[in-house]
């Protein structure tokens, strides 16, 4: 009997943690499929009333009454200064007994046909899907048309869905709920789904063949839609298993604490820096910004470090974005901003004329919290709008409906702008055109191609090239030799930062720095 018990006890140890394994990695894994699902469906969700928002002021725009003919070249003018404005509106104009007559593009002689209409959305808008407007352009050159009276605006389906291109094995659309008819999709597509949402404004579900995620807007009548394919999420899960699995079978009850542990490891990170910050661990160092010409101090760029009580130092690149993640990049920045209040009156006492760059994550530039924080720094004695750069990075700009008016209210504190790490993001000209900055920052890894036979040797004086047309300084960043500095002097670069003149020192070797009279007097050597 007994050895019946101990044999039971030890099928039990290693049965308990394998089943326990099993179950969490199955609903640890569809969790963050559904989260993922959500996060998708929300991006489309927000282009497709973003669309609609455009089409909306592109008909108020046009709908004002005029004289005479509605193709006149003022009239035609108008559609085209309207039409630079959208985004997402690719074309606007006049229609005429389902042809259009002229748009932004010119008059179109007898006029496109546009087909008949398809369905009349909730808020009256009759809606054409694949209309060929003989462009050539977009996925067969066919165009979604939104037309409210003899006005339409017309705009690339895909649009919609071109987004998490790395996921192409994902279904993505939208469909409009009125006609139930697809406006744009991408993969496989059940017309059942449509029914599956009734009135709630969300739904998740599994089909037996996908994992669902529907999400309705609040604004118009259409839905986004994202489909993960069973196989996709069972290849996950066998990968999780075939791991798990053997190292139950051999280490039995000690699979059960390696669980914990991995879960614990996983989830501590966020609990770490929630601590880190509460007890100050987190400490402000200053990278000096030369003129190249003169190799004068003109800016330092506070760059947070953490040096942890338990466990290794952890860069930046790591424990931001982590911070990022959790939702802690409010409270970041706050600390960030508190520490330069200290700092800065004492940098700009020794160096009057120069200026602190402070870095703003992503959803600083989403929030008008940012606003009041940078107001409270402002009424630091000491701290002047011209004593302070904003930094953020090109992905902040990815939503530059939300981005542009943070950006244009900082600026109207006197705090000017600067985008980081130009080339590694999102690189739409279009946004960068709208949004209102005074710097451009090459990240690193141009620079350190400059000169050479890479094949993004000539990203950076591209880069430079698009700052002289918009009018904006260039700071290169990561110059580490004197080939880099002349290479980026010589292409009209005014100020760079690198371990060639000065790694970032915390503040008191900073102050001493300084003090000095002359910045051409020895640069701080890199470490070896």
């Amino acid at each position: 009997m007994t050895t019946t018990i101990v044999l039971a006890v030890g099928i039990f140890g290693i049965a308990l943690p394998v089943l326990a394994a099993l179950y969490l990695a199955h609903r640890q894994s569809m969790d963050a499929e559904i989260r993922l699902a959500n996060t998708m469906a929300g991006e489309i969700l927000r282009r497709a009333d973003a669309a609609g928002d455009q089409a909306i002021a592109a008909y108020t725009e046009l709908s004002t009454p005029e004289d005479g003919d509605p193709c006149s070249d003022a009239r035609l003018k108008r559609m085209r200064d309207v039409d630079l404005n959208l985004s997402y509106v690719e074309v606007v104009g006049y229609v005429d007994k389902d042809r259009l007559v002229c748009s932004s593009l010119g008059r179109h002689g007898e006029g496109i046909p546009l087909g008949p209409v398809e369905f009349v959305s909730s808020r009256g808008a009759s809606v054409r899907t694949s209309v060929d407007l003989g462009l050539g352009t977009g996925e067969d050159g066919r165009f979604l048309i939104l037309q409210k009276g003899s006005l339409a605006a017309a705009l690339h389906p895909e649009m919609l869905i071109d987004t998490f291109q790395d996921r192409k094995d994902i279904a993505v659309g939208i469909f409009g709920r009125t006609g139930r008819m697809r406006l744009s999709s991408r993969g496989e597509f059940e017309t059942k789904w449509m029914s599956r949402l009734g009135g709630a404004t969300s739904a998740n579900f599994f089909d037996g063949r996908h994992l669902v995620t529907l999400l309705r807007s609040s604004h118009y009548d259409t839905v986004a839609y994202v489909a993960v394919p069973a196989d996709y999420l069972r290849s996950r899960l066998y990968g999780f298993f075939s791991v798990l699995v053997p190292i139950a079978l051999v280490l039995g009850a000690l699979l059960s604490f390696g669980i914990v542990r991995l879960a614990r490891q996983r989830a501590s990170l966020p609990a770490e820096l929630k601590a880190a910050l509460r007890r100050g661990e987190f400490e402000m160092y200053y990278q000096p910004i030369v003129e190249l010409a003169t190799r004068r101090i003109v800016g330092f760029e506070a760059l947070m470090r953490w040096p942890r009580r338990d466990g290794p130092r952890l860069r930046p690149d790591l424990f931001i974005p982590a911070a990022e993640d959790c939702g802690l990049i409010t409270q970041f920045t706050d600390y960030m901003l508190k520490r330069i209040a200290v700092d800065a009156p004492r940098l700009i006492e020794r160096r009057p004329h120069c200026y602190v760059s402070v870095n703003l994550g992503s959803s600083d530039l989403h929030s008008e919290a940012i606003l009041d924080q940078l107001r409270k720094l402002l009424a630091t004695r000491g701290i002047r709008p011209q004593c302070i750069v904003v930094e953020a990075t090109e992905h902040s700009f990815l939503d530059p409906l939300l981005a542009r008016p943070i950006v244009a209210e900082i600026r109207a504190l006197g705090i000017r702008v600067a985008i980081d790490d130009f080339g590694t993001g999102f690189s739409s000209l279009s946004h960068l055109t709208t949004l209102q900055t005074d710097f451009l920052k090459i990240d690193k890894v141009f620079v350190e191609t400059v000169g050479t036979d890479s094949a993004t040797s000539q990203v950076a004086p591209h880069i430079i090239r698009i700052a002289e047309t918009l009018g904006l300084k260039v700071i290169g960043e990561g110059v580490e030799n004197e080939a880099q500095a002349a290479f980026l002097r010589a292409h009209g670069v005014e100020f760079a930062q690198g371990w060639l003149f000065y790694q970032a020192m915390p503040i008191d070797e900073i102050l001493k720095l300084a003090e000095r009279p002359l910045d051409l007097a020895g640069a701080t050597p890199a470490p070896a």
